[in-house]
């Protein structure tokens, strides 16, 4: 059949049935339009969340209490897991290419100052706070590197809980309450908005000891490591295992880099 007869004949049919070509031709188009539009959406939505993620850097690496992978039975019928402390933290530092040590622990209380009272996010974290994570100070300081055992009390705000309490007045200096416990406010910090839905202007940071303690916990949360750029990852995460095997005598801990995060994010995407 020459190419002629062949456009003849499927002009001929498609004239013949104008309805149902027609009808076809827009289940095709609108199927299409929706797999380029989730997609668009989805890589969009991608971009968006490793823009979130990665905005403090990518040379982090965090570490948790407890295994995440297991040999198959229980934990319970061999032991406890070994929880993460400050001495572990101050351990890390002698970690070949660590620039940082940043332990965490965190909870909701209710805050009491200026005359007015609410609840918000509790943050326990070290003084290399913003370094690692690339917050700045708005006003005042960050909390100083005092004595792990016995810090002062002191308190920083987030930007929207320091308007929320003090309005347009100045806090710097003024007396708080975090659960009940009295603290100084020595600083607030910049706005840095919400980051993957936590609104990280509505906290207050305080020194790490005093969050365990007004948490009733006797480990942290997290250790969080910021190692030198163009360091080896593996190294570090190398260095990180020994030490830490060495305290605890076995790997009770899990250690996650930024990368496997991401890696992470691109498959839950790609599915």
């Amino acid at each position: 059949m020459l190419i002629r007869d062949f456009i003849r004949l499927t002009t001929g049919s498609i004239m013949a049935q104008r309805m149902r070509s027609f009808l076809t031709g827009l289940g095709i188009a609108v199927g299409i339009a929706a797999v380029v539009l989730l997609t668009s959406i989805g890589e969009g939505l991608n971009r968006f969340v490793v823009s979130e993620f990665t905005q403090f850097g990518t040379n982090l690496i965090g570490i948790n209490p407890g295994r995440v992978t297991t040999m198959g039975t229980p934990l319970g019928i061999l032991g406890t897991v070994r929880l993460l402390t400050l001495g572990d933290a101050e351990a890390l530092r002698r970690v070949p290419h660590v620039n940082a040590v940043i332990p965490w622990i965190w909870g909701n209380a209710e805050i009491e100052g200026g005359r007015k009272r609410r609840r918000t996010t509790v943050y326990g974290v070290g003084p290399e706070m913003p370094f690692a994570f690339r917050i700045k100070v708005s006003t005042g300081r960050f909390l100083p590197a005092d004595d792990p055992d016995a810090p002062r009390a002191f308190a920083v705000l987030g930007s929207k809980l320091r308007k929320e309490l003090f309005n347009s007045a100045n806090p710097l200096g003024q007396r708080i309450r975090i659960g009940g416990d009295r603290f100084r406010v020595i600083g607030t910090m910049e706005s840095k908005g919400r980051i993957l839905g936590f609104d990280m202007d509505d906290t207050v940071y305080i020194p790490t000891t005093r969050g365990l303690e007004l948490f009733n916990r006797e480990g942290l949360m997290e250790i969080d490591i910021l190692y030198s750029e163009g360091a080896s990852v593996d190294e570090v995460v190398a260095g990180i295992r020994r030490v830490l095997t060495t305290r605890h005598g076995k790997e009770d801990f899990t250690i996650t880099t930024q990368q496997q995060m991401l890696d992470v994010l691109g498959r839950c995407w790609m599915s």
